[in-house]
């Protein structure tokens, strides 16, 4: 039986070895894999708060609207001009809120008696949810969440309402405003730092509404009968919940936090729910290809060992020529190996470990410990307690430690070792390997910096911990005008535009300290002196015992969204069709107009333009001829003012003139002659169709017809309406109505 032990305790002392080191390379993979999958959940639901924070607040700004709206809404109906006054405060909440859509203001029939636009006044809404669930609850205290409905421009919005009662406690109808779905997703693109990145908004009845990036037949999808991430999530009650599954709406492994929203302080009657994840596969990428890195030296390890072992034993004779080919096998995977005698306290060493230390094989002691005094303060104990530790367990053991070298290099190195025991079944050798992990270690401290930095390709900057600038690419040269050289060993201050003040930094700072990252709106300047705006985003890079060792910068160049903006804003305030001012602009400009007027005590001219015989154009050559008849009259209208006139087009075939400083009212009827005889005149349509229309003007005059902008508008709309009783084709100047005695 011993014989037989004997014979095979080298293989047995080979896979233990083996066995060892495998084990320390799973559970390092593992450990691995563990450490990036809680530092990945740990953003997804910083991120996820940011979004919350962010969301709550605008829901928070939307139900004081509404509360402001309700408090008003008494006063409005009191006053004689309280309509106009609604509007206007209306209109003005509307743009100091870019998170809001639209305001309404129901009456107990769910008909609009007051919104911010014109064309909502008066249609009926009681068939929707937002009126519908407030109407059958009757909680003054709660906010109402509507489920998500539909636009006719394809985009899925929610409506946010309130109960409005009367004064005898009667029901009186809601106060509602709809969230504007573009700055939702601006909210959740401005959360994604990786390509990869999902970014959705649920309501909580499970129907997905806002969805960044934008993934074809998921805005939409109702998500609460299947198990999905969403169901389980509402099912465990939890607010913050972890998922790592085959996603339902994309059909890939996915890592997601879900967050729900529902403040108690806004007594919300549904939740949202933000969903954030990440492709699995794209996010452990780099960790599968460092476990196939590990796998194949371990095979190699594995191969070379056997190798070695089976051509010792066959070839006794020819030991020198084995040991020869396992020392070359072994330098040439960097890789030294040695035991440690524990009855002697003597260490072996292969001419690789003396390589690696740097040491003199000639010059060691008899007990061949030199090289503890390279060791880094500290080191030499953290070794000595591991090696107690595997004494007193048996386990085998995986350490990293630092040395100097006696050329003064710091290097990193690696120690696995396992027991043996001579096959007495009394331990009397620690025999190990030693690799010089130097290069991985900073290849790994470059693969953290770069997994931060390159996970999208826009404009990248790296500094230190002291922010002194490490590296930027191409995109920042670029997007600054400065070339690397420029930069590397300056700080980010010379990229302030100067204006922000010191206050904007340090609440940056602030947070970047307390999170670990920041994001925002930033106006930099280029190397030309250009002042420009960028989105502006900075993580922090830790190392493996959480210290800030550098900081990430990506900044992308706003300027075009920002115009994107305003082209929004411009939609908003004029036609599409003739690009004249629409009715909210022209009410704004008649507004301002009045109050000029009076103050300089002025007369101005307000003219509606109704066209005769349009529809029978539309009717006969289609409405391609009625919009290119109707950009036509606008273009003669136009000729026919002066150029600080306002020409409107407030709906249909009606058009509306506001004609300021005019010494009487002749002036505003010579105005009228001019269009009167333009618009007689034949129309050459597309394809080479002439049609002849006319049309009905009614005038009004300040002040004379009226004292604002809403009694000028009504007898002007009056005088419009008498030209056309009269026969049409002819203007009128508006005459109050005879007063019967």
């Amino acid at each position: 039986m011993t014989r037989s032990f004997n014979r095979w305790r080298h293989w047995l002392v080979l896979v233990s070895c083996l066995l060892a080191l495998g084990v320390a390379l799973v559970w390092n993979a593992q450990r691995e894999h563990a450490r990036i999958e809680a530092l990945e959940q740990e953003r997804l639901a910083t991120q996820s708060k940011v979004i919350a924070d962010n969301l709550t607040r605008k829901l928070t700004a939307i139900n004081l609207s509404l509360e402001s709206i309700m408090t008003e809404l008494p006063a409005w109906h009191r006053r004689a001009d309280g309509q106009a006054e609604a509007v206007r405060n209306l209109k003005t909440l509307n743009a100091a809120m870019p998170s809001v859509r639209s305001f309404l203001v129901l009456d107990a029939q769910g008909t609009a008696t007051l919104s911010d636009i014109a064309e909502l006044v008066g249609r009926d809404f009681s068939q929707r949810e937002y009126f519908l669930t407030p109407q059958s609850a009757l909680n003054g205290k709660t906010l109402y969440v509507s489920p998500p409905f539909k636009t006719v421009l394809g985009n899925f919005v929610i409506t946010l309402s309130r109960v409005v009662f009367d004064a005898n406690g009667r029901f009186a109808g809601v106060v509602a405003a709809t969230a504007d779905p573009v700055d939702l997703h601006f909210l959740l693109s401005s959360v994604r730092y990786a390509d990869d990145m999902r970014s959705r908004l649920v309501h909580g009845d499970g129907k997905v509404f806002v969805v960044e990036p934008e993934v074809a037949d998921v805005a939409g999808r109702d998500l609460s009968a299947s198990h999905s991430f969403f169901s389980r999530h509402i099912q465990s009650g939890a607010a913050l919940s972890y998922f790592t599954d085959t996603s339902v709406s994309t059909r890939d492994e996915r890592m997601a936090v879900l967050r729900t929203i529902q403040p108690p302080e806004l007594a919300m009657d549904k939740p949202l729910v933000i969903a954030i994840s990440r492709n699995t596969d794209t996010l452990f990428s780099q960790w599968h290809h460092d476990v196939r890195d590990q796998l194949l030296v371990y095979c190699l390890l594995v191969l070379l060992g056997t190798l070695s072992l089976t051509l010792w034993r066959r070839q006794g004779t020819q030991q020198r020529l084995s040991n020869q080919r396992l020392h070359l096998a072994t330098t040439a995977a960097g890789v030294g190996i040695w035991e440690f005698t524990l009855t002697t306290r003597t260490y072996h060493w292969d001419s690789a470990m003396f390589a690696l230390f740097g040491l003199d094989p000639k010059a060691a002691n008899a007990r061949n410990d030199d090289w503890h005094r390279l060791m880094l303060p500290g080191e030499l104990d953290r070794i000595k307690s591991a090696t107690r530790a595997v004494l007193k367990n048996g386990n085998p053991f995986d350490l990293t430690f630092q040395i100097r070298r006696p050329d003064g290099e710091l290097r990193f190195m690696r120690n696995r070792a396992a027991l043996h025991d001579e096959g007495t079944g009394r331990y009397t050798r620690l025999i190990g390997t030693t690799v010089d992990v130097t290069e991985r270690k900073r290849r790994e401290a470059d693969m953290r910096i770069a997994a931060t930095a390159f996970e999208c390709q826009e404009s990248i900057l790296v500094t230190d911990a002291k922010h002194v600038i490490l590296r930027v690419n191409r995109a920042f040269s670029e997007l600054h005008g400065y070339s690397a050289d420029e930069v590397l060993g300056r700080t980010p201050r010379l990229l302030q535009s100067g204006r922000h003040d010191a206050g904007f930094y340090q609440a940056m700072a602030a947070e970047l300290g307390r999170v670990g990252t920041w994001q925002g709106e930033v106006w930099n300047r280029r190397k030309s002196g250009e002042v420009f705006p960028e989105w502006l985003s900075i993580t922090a890079v830790h190392n493996e015992e959480g210290v800030v060792t550098h900081y990430v910068a990506t900044q992308s160049d706003i300027t075009q969204r920002l115009a994107a903006e305003d082209e929004i804003k411009h939609m908003a305030f004029y036609d599409p069709l003739t690009h004249l001012p629409n009715r909210r602009l022209l009410h704004d400009r008649l507004h301002q107009a009045v109050i000029h007027a009076k103050r300089h005590q002025q007369q101005l001219a307000l003219l509606f333009v109704d066209l005769d015989r349009f529809k029978p154009v539309n009717d006969e050559f289609g409405h391609k001829a009625g919009d290119d008849l109707l950009q036509a009259v606008a273009l003669r209208l136009q000729a026919c003012v002066r150029e600080s006139d306002t020409v409107a087009r407030i709906g249909g075939d009606e058009f509306v003139l506001l004609v300021p400083g005019i010494s009487s009212a002749q002036d505003a009827v010579y105005v009228a002659e001019k269009i009167h005889g333009s618009l007689k005149k034949a129309f050459t349509l597309s394809g080479g169709r002439q049609v002849q229309i006319s049309s009905s003007t009614g005038i009004a005059i300040y002040p004379a017809h009226g004292q604002d902008e809403a009694e000028l508008t009504a007898h002007a709309d009056a005088a419009m309406y008498q030209a056309k009783t009269a026969g049409r084709d002819r203007f009128v100047l508006y005459q109050a109505p005879a007063i019967v005695p």
